[in-house]
């Protein structure tokens, strides 16, 4: 039987229902699966690696945070001896020159593990140093560092911000685009309690917390449409997301010790609400976490804040019954909307 004869055979048994289209599927994946490569199954061992990679690069950025401690160590037991130059150039100096090693390093044809986890850890302790030297640049030249100066810091951040933004280009690296968004976020707030500071308004813990919220929704919008402005790095729309949560919650409950407590609770407990939507929306088991936390935060503030006066024991009863509800409604949206982990996206990765 050729092939036309074939398919027309099969046409007809589809139709008639001698052969189901399933029956058909099943063949077909069978097949396919038969005309695999032997060494197909090597896809396990290739995630395997992946994974021991992640932790060797771990294990690298550790020793640059270390590298960073000590030459903040050495600033600061030589303060007193130094002059400003002195500590700018063992700040940003020494934060520009490891960002110039890790650029060489990044343009060699040659890529090992160990070359790789190398450049990480120098990008990463020169970033950290350079934006320790861009703010002591800053108040070297302002002469203060006894007190916050805000308007000063906003228009470092938005250099620091400005300068990551610029290394990216050359080195290509998630976690450089990422400190300049942060970076030049950043730039709000500083702007905005400069502006305050400056004026007759009374700033509160409720102005303080819509700045923090304002700043937080702004670094989420910010890593999106940096990653529409670069399609290629589209994974990190999503990075500060659990940040995010967790900042604006944790801002909002802050406030509700307030003088519009009422307010800032009720907007808490529909925030935490509409955060297990996104959970579930985004498949994101990091905002489950968050709203799973700050669900608990709300019911043992609601319980001993507003039933306290009922008793001690009427408190804790209440404190129980609401934490026992948030177990089971956390528990019940986790395995009702996260049984598939291929599906689960992680916003960190």
């Amino acid at each position: 039987m050729d092939k036309r004869q074939l398919l027309t055979e099969l046409k007809t048994a589809l139709q008639t229902g001698d052969v189901s289209e399933a029956e058909v599927r099943a063949v077909l994946s069978t097949a396919s699966s038969a005309l695999l490569p032997i060494d197909e199954p090597k896809a396990e061992n290739e995630h395997t690696s992946s994974e021991k990679l992640s932790a060797v690069e771990v294990m690298f950025y550790v020793a640059g945070i270390v590298l960073f401690a000590a030459i903040m160590s050495l600033i600061w037991q030589t303060w007193d001896n130094n002059n400003p130059v002195t500590r700018i150039l063992l700040s940003a100096g020494v934060g520009a020159g490891l960002w110039t090693v890790a650029y060489i390093l990044h343009k060699q044809q040659n890529t090992t593990i160990i070359r790789k986890g190398l450049e990480n850890a120098i990008i990463l302790t020169g970033s950290l140093c350079v934006i320790s030297g861009g703010f002591i640049t800053t108040n070297e030249i302002i002469g203060g560092f006894k007190e916050v100066n805000f308007i000063p810091g906003a228009l470092t951040f938005a250099t620091l911000g400005a300068l990551h933004i610029a290394y990216d280009r050359l080195v290509k690296k998630d976690l450089v685009l990422l400190m300049g968004i942060l970076l030049s976020v950043g730039t709000l707030p500083a702007t905005l309690f400069g502006i305050l500071e400056n004026s007759d308004i009374t700033v509160d813990v409720d102005i303080y917390a819509g700045i923090t919220i304002i700043s937080a929704l702004t670094l989420a919008s910010a890593s999106r449409v940096v990653a529409k402005i670069y399609p290629d790095r589209s994974k990190i729309k999503s990075t500060f997301d659990p940040l995010v949560a967790f900042v604006t919650l944790g801002a909002m409950f802050g406030a509700s010790f307030g003088d519009y407590s009422v307010v800032w609770l009720a907007l808490l407990v529909g925030s935490v609400f509409g955060l297990f939507y996104l959970s579930i929306v985004l498949q994101s088991k990091h905002l489950l976490g968050n709203a799973s936390l700050f669900l608990v935060v709300s019911v043992l503030t609601i319980s001993f804040k507003y039933f306290s006066g009922a008793g001690v024991s009427v408190s804790l009863i209440v404190a129980a019954m609401g934490l026992l509800g948030s177990a089971a409604l956390a528990t019940s949206i986790n395995k009702k909307y996260f049984k598939n982990p291929a599906h689960t996206k992680n916003p960190i990765s």
